[in-house]
């Protein structure tokens, strides 16, 4: 009998340790998980295009945060990402940026008679990936936050407005453009040369 009681308080003892690791104490308070950070969607930055897809993405449609309201993705030369991804960096510009106008900032007017907001936000890569089928694009600035945007770029209709000069209206590059925590889904941007 004495040796049933032991089995018995064993099992009890093997029970209550059990009960103890599945369930928390009262006074455990909860822990907040964290969102992941941006750096973990993309880093690094790397091209490899087999046409020059320089020029200013223009926004088909308004996207707008506040006041500040997307003018450009601008993408300068291949060499100037070969210079970049070599370590030549600026703090003025990036073979890709994505600017904004500030529309609560006073207005002027440029030497070519256009009006423009006096303060922008220019915001430069923290990582890129651009392909001859696509663009991703990660960046932050105070102003407007953490900026993210996975487009499909369509080299016929890119190569089109090219020989156009811009004129075409068709859209070059569409997909998810990411403004702090604004998310602008199947945005499309048409291409323009610039003056």
């Amino acid at each position: 009998m004495r040796k049933w009681i032991i089995v018995g308080a064993a099992a009890l003892a093997v029970a209550a340790c059990e009960r103890q690791t599945a369930e928390p104490p009262v006074e455990a308070e909860p822990v907040e998980a964290e969102a992941p950070e941006a750096s973990e969607w993309l880093s690094g930055f790397s091209h490899e295009i087999s046409q020059d897809v320089s020029g200013y993405y223009m926004p088909a449609t308004p996207v707008q945060v506040g006041s500040w309201r997307l003018r450009n993705i601008s993408v300068l030369l291949e060499s100037d990402m070969d210079a970049w991804e070599g370590g030549e960096r600026s703090d003025a510009y990036g073979p890709i940026m994505v600017e904004f106008d500030n529309l609560a900032s006073p207005t002027g007017v440029n030497e070519l008679g256009q009006e423009y907001y006096s303060e922008t936000a220019r915001v430069l890569p923290e990582a890129y990936e651009i392909t001859d089928t696509g663009v991703r694009f990660q960046g932050r600035s105070p102003e407007v936050g953490i900026i993210t945007l996975e487009a499909e770029l369509d080299g016929d209709a890119l190569g089109l407005a090219r020989r156009n000069l811009g004129a075409s209206e068709g859209p070059v590059l569409t997909g998810t453009l990411t403004v702090g925590e604004r998310v602008f889904e199947g945005q499309q941007f048409r291409w323009w040369m610039g003056d």
